[in-house]
């Protein structure tokens, strides 16, 4: 058992505001403190990976490498440290190999020292070329594996999992327990045994949620466990890591005492007690400690995203029917451990199925590559009698599947041209298409999430987060405003849904009038008539939520058969395939790539 002083990870700056508030810290709150971080003394700070990349394009219109760049030039002490979901980067699909590669050597590049790496499914074949692109530029290799619980998941299947890791070039193994399930008894167990049987330092990642993380990390650090994951206390606890300071309270005077500057750490927790507060409008309610994640393995980052998107539908009365969805889905997936990419595609189709009213009746393209295999090997066989519901006859690949996919480097790059004139702006083109060209477009136009003040009751809306967000100051308090969607009207009024606080307000609006103008270059004031109309036949087709179409498949004219995809609308970051709900033929087309689309419209209709 080791001796030494433990050494600590901090979250702040990427896991903790990404389980607390959907990843939404800017750059902007990070840079003040960041010299400060960098005096504490720690192993290294995690700022970068996961879902910050995503979202600092899709909704603070910030370049997520500018970000790490600067926050490398002000941490000049500390290894960086990220978070990369094997084949899938940062994204949510398996990326070629050429992109994986390139994408790990301008990460170490721009300032990440340290890359902990991982698969959804601990599928290790998933991880072979981002742990060899990361050896080959020089990076450090923190391979870790997902701590679930389930039929098959016992301290000899983990340990055996950290071997095989040990084996391809690991120089950190990691116990990446996203949903928080690992206990403290079972915890020093497990610590105690990968100590006794790998010769490399053990790393622990848990969270809160299920209000179990401090007793576990404290029993992992008594099995001799060499670094572990905390997030300064005020942006701590619930579905984030445990409190640093509490950590090192229980460690003062022992062994394992880091001996950190305590005057220094309140005064950082002093500095994020503040800036939590102009994320307040992001936080679930869902904090915990919720031991019932015990039962629902759903992770911080998860909860949080899962608890906006049900608001976003109207719909997170229905949460604890998705909640309790999510473990038959689960099942039917093989048992999979929830952690992205995988949790959000059980958890949105968990989400489908209820909303629907029928399992699989809808299914994203995400679930049905699952479920051809193109993620990986699931840990037990999928339910075959979902699989066929799902694929019909369609074989399961066995192949590594990134074995399948063309290089895409060149191909992005004669599509996005001079738009992105930097390697590391192709990566972002490559990895996120359509958010990178939004960002683009936003960045010309200035719109980026900032909070303008106002006066009195003058109430202005910023271009904030995206074009159909705001904050607004009213009397000297912020309130968070998105626009959700619109809908018919009604005797000559028009419902509009906004969502205040994360509250869902609905506006009559009476009458619809929109701005046009006219032959001679005035401005005139038209009422404005839907498109769309709404659902009545039974071959009109809409989207069970708010969403945009990506792709449509079919024309006027063409003849095609009940259950034939025909529009694809992507909802709660997936995409969704919307099938024919009749055999016919396609009778009018009421919308187009881009458009945005509610559930009460008509997307095409069928006769």
């Amino acid at each position: 058992m080791s001796k030494s002083p433990v050494k600590i990870m901090d979250t702040t700056f990427r896991d903790a505001h990404q389980s607390l508030h959907a990843t939404r810290m800017k750059l902007e709150d990070i840079v003040p403190i960041a010299e400060k971080m960098d005096q504490v003394g720690f192993h290294s700070l995690e700022v970068w990976g996961g879902a910050t990349f995503d979202s600092c394009l899709r909704f603070l219109r910030e370049d997520p490498w500018e970000r790490l760049r600067t926050i490398r030039s002000l941490v000049k002490n500390t290894k960086l440290q990220m978070l990369l979901r094997g084949q899938n980067l940062v994204g949510y699909r398996h990326y070629a190999d050429d992109v994986v590669e390139k994408f790990v050597e301008k990460t170490i590049e721009n300032g990440i020292d340290i890359l902990r790496i991982f698969d959804a499914l601990n599928d290790l074949r998933n991880m072979e070329k981002s742990i060899q692109a990361t050896r080959k530029y020089g990076g450090t290799v923190e391979a870790a594996f997902c701590y679930t619980i389930g039929p098959i998941y016992t301290i000899d299947y983990f340990v055996e999992l950290a071997k095989k890791l040990r084996d391809m070039g690991a120089h950190i193994i990691c116990i990446k327990d996203m949903a928080g399930l690992l206990d403290p008894y079972t915890a020093y167990e497990l610590v105690a045994r990968l100590k006794s049987e790998i010769d490399l330092p053990i790393h622990l990642h848990t969270h809160d949620t299920a209000g179990l993380a401090v007793a576990t990390t404290i029993k992992a650090i008594e099995a001799g466990v060499d670094i572990v994951d905390t997030a300064i206390s005020t942006m701590a606890g619930g579905t984030s890591q445990p409190p640093l300071e509490t950590v090192c309270h229980i460690l003062k005077d022992t062994e394992r005492d880091p001996k950190f500057n305590m005057e220094l750490l309140d005064e950082i927790a002093d500095y994020f007690y503040e800036v939590r507060k102009k994320y307040k409008a992001l936080e679930s309610e869902y904090l915990g400690p919720d031991p019932k994640v015990i039962v629902y393995q759903v992770p911080g980052g998860m909860l949080s995203n899962l608890v906006n998107q049900l608001r976003e539908q109207n719909a997170l009365h229905r949460i604890k029917e998705v909640m309790e969805e999510i473990p038959r889905v689960r099942e039917d997936f093989g048992f999979p451990p929830l952690v992205t990419p995988s949790s959000q595609i059980v958890g949105t189709q968990a989400t489908l199925n209820v909303l629907t009213g029928e399992r699989y009746k809808m299914v994203t393209t995400e679930t049905k590559n699952y479920f051809k295999g193109l993620y990986g090997k699931p840990p037990v066989a999928v339910n075959e009698e979902v699989r066929k519901k799902i694929l019909g006859e369609e074989e399961f690949i066995t192949c590594r599947p990134a074995d399948l996919l063309e290089p895409e480097l060149e191909k992005a790059k004669a599509e996005i041209k001079d738009k992105a004139p930097t390697e590391e702006d192709l990566l972002s083109y490559t990895l996120f298409p359509k958010v990178y060209l939004e960002y683009l477009e936003a960045k010309e136009k200035g719109i980026k999430e900032e909070i303008v003040p106002v006066k009195k009751e003058e109430v202005k809306p910023s271009t904030s987060l995206a074009p159909t967000e705001f904050v607004i100051n009213l009397y000297g308090e912020s309130y968070h405003v998105k626009v959700g969607g619109k809908g018919h009207k009604v005797d000559g009024k028009r419902p509009y849904f906004l969502y205040v606080n994360n509250q869902l307000v609905e506006v009559i609006v009476e009458p619809l009038q929109e701005i046009v103008p006219s032959e001679e270059g005035k401005v005139e004031i038209k009422p404005k008539e839907s498109v769309r109309p709404r659902a009545s036949e039974p071959g009109d087709i809409t989207s069970p939520m708010p969403g945009t179409v990506v792709k449509i498949k079919v024309k006027k004219g063409d003849k095609i058969s009940a259950g034939d995809t025909v529009v694809i609308v992507e909802a709660m970051k997936m995409e969704n395939e919307i099938h024919a709900p009749i055999d016919g033929t396609v009778d009018e087309i009421f919308v187009k790539e881009g458009d945005m689309v509610n559930p009460d419209e008509v997307m095409i209709r069928v006769k």
